[in-house]
């Protein structure tokens, strides 16, 4: 039989390669926002564990993740994504939100090949802005959907800025023009946020800029710029208005804040 289930580690092949000292897990608050962020952002690899959740520290990153998969809070998909090792939360993850009244997104099943590497980055873009501290939260397209109808429509993240809602999308291949026709009338009249901040990659930036010539909602910076220059990117509309990352930073804006 094949199915999304056979995709998925075997529990019993993982406690006969396990030291017997393991014999439970005591979740520590860097577990638990690893578990709901995997709920949020559907999945995560390897790399991306190690790096934001452990610093880089690969050895003792890479226990973690087993223990975590020897008691069950997390499985590892046998199948090789965009040669990425991808990790996702099981459904005792999820009761154990349910039991703590804390709403997360259901399980996810399995990757779509062809959003994999989308997906991937969308979650690079969170960390990034998380370390550097632009906007007051992210919330994730799958918490987006959460109490809305599934054909409703939803960007690939929502920050908050000064308090303000702005839609994020990120586009690895183009569209036809009358695609993102569509899509930049739908932010123009959108009610629930008050832009749309995308990052694209660079070969098509210029006739994005082009296409949203009569969107002055809609602001774009490049893939590229976003990770070279960090907190110093910068989002254009096409009529030459700009916001700056730096500008916004959590950090600039609770100094502004007034003494309570």
């Amino acid at each position: 039989m094949t199915g999304p289930s056979s995709l998925l580690g075997s529990q019993w092949y993982l406690k006969n390669r396990l030291p017997c000292r393991w014999v439970r897990v005591d979740l520590q608050p860097r577990d638990v926002r690893l578990l709901r962020t995997l709920f949020e952002q559907k999945f995560l690899s390897r790399e991306q564990i190690r790096d934001y959740f452990f610093d880089g520290r690969k050895r003792y990153a890479d226990e973690r993740v087993w223990k975590l998969r020897r008691f069950g809070w997390i499985e590892k998909f046998r199948a090789v994504f965009a040669s990425r090792q991808l990790y996702v939360a099981t459904k005792a993850a999820y009761k154990f939100f349910c039991e703590q009244s804390v709403e997360v997104p259901v399980p996810f099943e399995m990757p779509d090949f062809r959003t994999v590497s989308h997906d991937l980055l969308v979650t690079d873009i969170r960390f990034l802005f998380e370390r550097i501290g632009f906007g007051r939260s992210w919330v994730s397209e799958r918490v987006w959907r959460m109490g809305r109808s599934a054909g409703h429509w939803a960007p690939d993240a929502v920050i908050h800025i000064e308090g303000d809602p702005y839609a994020l999308e990120v586009e690895c291949v183009q569209k036809t023009d009358d695609r993102y026709r569509d899509i930049f009338w739908r932010y123009e009249e959108d009610r629930e946020t008050v832009a749309c901040l995308y990052v694209a990659d660079e070969s098509f930036l210029k006739s994005l800029l082009e296409q949203a010539k009569d969107f002055k909602h809609i602001y774009f910076t490049s893939t590229a710029e976003l990770f070279e220059k960090k907190e110093k990117a910068v989002f254009t509309n096409a009529g030459g208005m700009y916001i700056t990352i730096e500008e916004n930073l959590e950090k600039n804006l609770n100094q502004s804040d007034p003494p309570q």
